[in-house]
């Protein structure tokens, strides 16, 4: 691939949900307001976005000389287990627990998806997903330092699947829980990458978005057309379920960037051919966005973090019109 296209494309990759933020805004002002508007027609259009579905990170400090120890607690505890297990909250759709060797600070890191319907009924949401951290050890403990979360984008495709591929094909057997092996589970790719964003106009930015956010989750912004382009990218990609959440710390603002896909390689490729508005709106705002792109320009995703298991809800809701399966 010419290197230039290859810069042009990886650039738009990692924050498609920015440049779809930026193009909605810009769209809002135009067209008529959520109210006026008329709910896409057929069911065939919309998906589930930040409106339907919730998406939380979680973290636990690992004694730095005790790492090993807690994952093979982590793979004790899981193998054989349920997707209950490590969707941890009834209700939860998906999950997914990595191990963040960053800095000196290693983490365990809890990825959870919840239907709205089911966070609307919690009176404190993110007390309830931390007290509901699915691996408890002596060696675990809270950060210390602050951080605020928040969900800016969240996207899951209509025909992702509700069980994973067996461990070995000719089982013939369907799992709703994977222990990863070497980061990897089969038939599924799921990454999680942190990048930090540059001080000063960039996270301002980052804020500007956030509040267009909370307009969409309120139901005060429709995303119209941007809905129907991003089922249409998600389709092309292969994505199954994609969540961007931005941090705010001590040292500065951060996006992580949540991906559950078929094969991420596939990902690359189809931005390679999209014409999407959605991922084109993104290219000129990446570079400008983070502090270091180079972590997200080659394939595969330059991350610390490092799969450990993944679950999925067997009924896990693929329209915004599907009811949230309990998991009790």
């Amino acid at each position: 691939m010419d290197r230039r296209l290859g810069r042009w494309l990886r650039y738009g990759l990692p924050l498609g949900a920015i440049g779809a933020a930026a193009y909605a805004a810009s769209r809002s002002r135009t067209e008529p307001s959520a109210s006026e508007q008329r709910e896409p027609s057929g069911n065939a259009q919309r998906i589930i976005t930040e409106r339907h579905g919730a998406a939380f990170l979680v973290g636990r400090r690992i004694d730095p000389g005790r790492v090993d120890a807690v994952t093979e607690h982590v793979v004790r505890t899981l193998t054989g287990s349920d997707s209950r297990r490590l969707l941890g909250l009834e209700g939860a759709s998906t999950a997914s627990l990595f191990l963040d060797r960053r800095g000196d600070e290693p983490e365990l890191v809890w990825y959870v998806e919840v239907p709205r319907a089911v966070v609307s009924e919690w009176t404190d949401p993110d007390r309830t997903v931390a007290d509901a951290f699915p691996i408890a050890h002596d060696a675990l403990e809270e950060p210390t330092r602050p951080t605020d979360r928040s969900l800016l984008v969240h996207a899951a495709n209509p025909t992702r699947p509700r069980t994973l591929a067996p461990s070995d094909s000719s089982a013939g057997e369907t799992r709703s829980l994977a222990v990863a092996v070497d980061g990897t589970v089969p038939g599924i790719d799921v990454d999680l990458a942190r990048m930090r964003l540059r001080p000063g106009l960039p996270e301002r930015f980052a804020d500007w978005f956030e509040r267009v956010s909370r307009r969409v989750i309120d139901g005060d912004l429709d995303l119209g057309r941007i809905e129907s382009r991003s089922a249409e990218m998600l389709d092309a990609e292969r994505m199954y379920t994609e969540s961007l959440v931005l941090e705010r710390g001590e040292d500065g603002y951060a996006c992580y960037l949540y991906m559950e896909a078929a094969d991420m390689r596939a990902v690359y490729d189809a931005y390679y051919d999209t014409r999407n508005p959605v991922a084109r709106v993104s290219e000129p705002l990446v570079g400008w966005l983070l502090e270091n792109p180079e972590c997200v320009l080659e394939y595969p995703l330059e991350s610390a973090a490092e799969l450990l298991a993944h679950a999925v809800n067997p009924n896990r809701p693929r329209r915004p019109d599907d009811r949230p399966e309990r998991t009790q």
